[in-house]
């Protein structure tokens, strides 16, 4: 049976929320965790879509890393604090 973007994205958390780097999954494992051979950016983005609201985002890396990587939205935006910081300095 296929899972429904938002039952991948609750078991993505469930699996992956307290990782506090962010965590870097390879497309055959995401297929096989999400139980979908072929996954496209069209079903990445509906899961980045339900992580959203759970306070996580999704990278779709699928054409250039061939893996997706999922992070928590206030590390991605420390990241870019620090970032901003040390170009203006």
């Amino acid at each position: 049976m296929l899972h429904t973007p938002k039952e991948i994205a609750d078991f993505l958390v469930k699996r992956y929320g307290t990782s506090p780097k962010g965590i870097v999954i390879h497309r055959g494992e995401f297929e096989r965790q999400a139980e979908r051979y072929g996954v496209d950016h069209n079903l990445v983005r509906s899961i980045d879509l339900e992580l959203r609201s759970m306070g996580y985002i999704l990278f779709d890396l699928l054409k250039e890393r061939e893996c997706v990587v999922m992070m928590n939205i206030s590390t991605v935006m420390e990241a870019l604090t620090e970032g901003d910081v040390k170009r203006a300095g």
